[in-house]
């Protein structure tokens, strides 16, 4: 479902992963075509014992990726994670990966194909059997970002997934994941993601959501994060759980002491998310 004038990236091309340093940025890799691509660091993920890779969603690219201004964009939640393994793990080796390695949908209507998230998942699926086969290595998938963590699984070297505000993994049950590892799954209590249609027909649509009880995902606790975009709020328990998980401390992590609240018109009227032009600011 592509939108006119938008540069397609060809499933041929693949990207070249090869640390290099770019305005004092640690990138795995980066390519400049259409609206670009990007793989950063944070920390060194030749010693570390524990790498978590960041999957975002739509609207993302070199355009936006460096802005300052987007406090909750891709760079700024990868590295906000990055200081919360650091601090409930002062001893253990972590990186980050912050990988935009496709061209992410644009806008809300080019979600729901599964197309991009199919081109992204092979190279995603590459990075993950390139790093260290000795580290602990942890998806982390939110919106879009999620589907093309699910596309990418049955060929990755994983040991967790955790997918937050998902609208699907892309597909119809969790068997067809082919998925041995640990699955995770959150949803923020005023998230408008719960209301996005779960069909799957085609390229279109993404399959059932992943905190239903019948895909075996562990739903885990957000606390009062906001939106659609605040998985990665500081010192939120969504924040700690996920970093919990990358660290192998599943025994901490915890769970919803109840059920989500409905959203009404007028909250979700409220969340600039759904109805700007960018999804994650």
């Amino acid at each position: 479902m592509a939108t006119a004038g938008r540069p397609e990236v060809c499933g041929t091309d693949r990207l070249h992963y090869e640390q290099t340093e770019l305005h004092d940025a640690q990138l795995l890799a980066y390519d400049e075509s259409g609206e670009g691509r990007i793989v950063e660091v944070f920390g060194d993920v030749a010693t570390a014992e524990h790498i978590v890779i960041f999957v975002p969603g739509n609207d993302n690219g070199l355009g936006n990726y460096f802005d300052e201004n987007r406090p909750t964009g891709p760079r700024a939640s990868g590295w906000t994670l990055g200081r919360m393994l650091r601090t409930l793990g002062p001893d253990d080796q972590v990186a980050v990966i912050v990988w935009v390695g496709y061209r992410t949908p644009w806008g809300f209507l080019e979600s729901f194909s599964r197309t991009l998230a199919e081109r992204g998942a092979i190279d995603l699926a590459r990075l993950t059997r390139i790093l260290p086969h000795s580290a602990h290595v942890t998806l982390v998938g939110h919106s879009y970002g999620a589907v093309v963590c699910g596309l990418a699984l049955p060929s990755a070297r994983v040991d967790d997934c955790v997918v937050l505000g998902s609208p699907g993994m892309g597909t119809s049950s969790r068997e067809d994941l082919c998925f041995a590892g640990n699955l995770w799954a959150a949803l923020g209590p005023s998230d408008w993601i719960r209301y996005f249609p779960r069909v799957k027909i085609g390229r279109l649509g993404h399959g059932p959501s992943p905190v239903r009880a019948q895909h075996g995902a562990v739903v885990f606790d957000t606390g009062a994060i906001r939106g659609h975009c605040g998985y990665f709020a500081d010192a939120s328990e969504s924040l700690r759980n996920i970093a919990r998980i990358g660290l192998g401390r599943y025994d901490e992590v915890t769970r919803p002491g109840q059920l989500p609240p409905r959203l009404t018109a007028s909250a979700i009227h409220e969340d600039r998310s759904i109805l700007g032009t960018r999804e994650c600011r």
